[in-house]
């Protein structure tokens, strides 16, 4: 039976006060001749901020080195063995990664979705999806903004102080009104650079990316919906919604 196991971001926790100590020990020094992409359990490899772990325990992810406001090598620890990963987030407890485990393949093993933020500010978020086996083998996903870009289409009018958007995308059109006054720099095209979102629907990875048309305007979410092809999660199927972020 598909399953799928979401945990929340740590950081209400450490808002909250609840006590959870979100550091360990001093980690021991690192071997400068030891991989940082190896497998291992031993004492070398003791993480150092617990961001998040699943509420059996079995997984988790670590912060093991900061750079400004990022960690920019993260853990992760799968059934007690730990992978070190060329990753970064945010130091910021309110966007500390997320994980979902579940089937997205079909195949009857789970593999696990590590959502992370490595920037976020006014009108941009910007994360990305990191997909592994038990094993710490990762699926690539290909990244969604380009295909949404070549996949969509935005025509505009203007009558007076009225802009009137039409976004046309497999066979369906969406349209949006708006006065001139409602922003004081419109953009000369739309955009889905800003801002990225990922997380897990009926058992399938999706990303949201807010179609943008000024610093807060919008012309609805393009949703993506991800399929595995030849080994790599690809994006397969966009449609727009008009009911802002459901991730």
């Amino acid at each position: 039976m598909k399953k799928i196991i979401i945990v929340t971001m740590v950081g209400t926790l450490l808002l909250s006060g609840c006590g959870v100590n979100n550091q360990s020990s001093s980690p021991a020094k690192n071997d400068e001749n030891t991989s940082k992409e190896s497998v291992s359990t031993s004492a070398a490899s003791t993480p150092n901020t617990l961001l998040l772990e699943t509420s059996d325990k079995k997984i988790a992810v670590y912060g093991t080195q900061k750079k400004g406001d990022l960690f920019s090598l993260l853990d992760v620890v799968i059934n007690g063995e730990t992978k070190t990963f060329d990753w970064s987030n945010v130091t910021n407890p309110s966007f500390y990664p997320q994980i979902s485990v579940t089937d997205l393949n079909g195949d009857g093993e789970d593999e696990i979705v590590i959502v992370l933020t490595k920037g976020t500010g006014t009108g941009i978020h910007d994360s990305e999806a990191h997909v592994l086996k038990k094993d710490f083998t990762e699926i690539p996903v290909i990244d969604a903004k380009e295909f949404v870009q070549n996949n969509i289409k935005v025509d505009l009018k203007t009558d007076k102080d009225i802009r009137q958007y039409t976004v046309s995308v497999d066979g369906q059109k969406y349209s949006y009104e708006f006065t001139e006054s409602d922003s004081s720099e419109w953009f000369e095209q739309p955009t889905v650079q800003n801002i990225i979102r990922y997380g897990i629907k009926d058992n399938d990875l999706i990303a949201e990316l807010p179609i943008q048309i000024s610093a807060g305007n919008y012309l609805g979410d393009a949703i993506v919906r991800y399929a595995l092809v030849d080994g790599k999660l690809e994006p397969s199927k966009i449609e727009i919604s008009k009911e802002g972020s459901s991730l």
